[in-house]
């Protein structure tokens, strides 16, 4: 009953984390505010133990309120860096989350000004191979409706085996801008 409710928890976590929420929940946590720089080769599918995550765990999260610097080895000699609040790494979309190798990493950048948040998203679309199209579109709503949360569609494409999904948030309560990046396979 108990591994019922906190995978019952885990779930509405990761759907509410979905739209745009800050709720973090996971037993297998680090954080402890260590704000070191991270580096995660994903030229191929990356191994529980290459990402840290635990035996028996579907999810870790690294996290620092002040920032870190996440540099990522992609396919097709692609790298890309950028400053994150959280990466988490997750294999829900696994058939046995708890043993079967990672599917997910996901970064969340710091909070950015609108100018800052559209030349992140540039320098990565543009590093990505995504279409930063939207950007402009984001950016005139984000300046002119700042009360309003906006969030710009996902720039997504294929990188190699991995989906690449991108996203600018503006959040209206507290003016903060994020960039949300996702790399999924499997």
């Amino acid at each position: 009953m108990r591994r019922l409710v906190g995978g019952l928890l885990a779930g509405m976590v990761i759907a509410v984390s979905s739209q745009g929420c800050d709720i973090h929940v996971s037993s297998n946590a680090d954080d402890s505010g260590d704000c070191s720089p991270v580096s995660y080769d994903l030229t191929g599918p990356p191994s529980r133990a290459e990402l840290g995550m635990d035996s028996g765990q579907g999810f870790l999260s690294k996290s620092c309120d002040d920032g870190f610097e996440v540099t990522l080895r992609l396919p097709e000699g692609t790298t890309t860096s950028l400053t994150a609040t959280r990466v988490n790494a997750d294999s829900y979309s696994a058939d046995d989350p708890g043993s079967d190798p990672p599917t997910t990493v996901d970064v969340h950048s710091v909070s950015l000004s609108v100018d800052e948040a559209v030349r992140l998203a540039s320098r990565l679309a543009d590093g990505l191979g995504s279409d930063a199209t939207p950007l402009p579109r984001w950016q005139e709503q984000a300046e002119t409706r700042s009360a309003d949360s906006i969030d710009s569609p996902f720039l997504r494409n294929r990188l190699g085996y991995l989906t690449v999904e991108m996203q600018v948030q503006h959040l209206g309560v507290s003016g903060n801008n994020y960039l949300h990046l996702v790399l999924s396979w499997g």
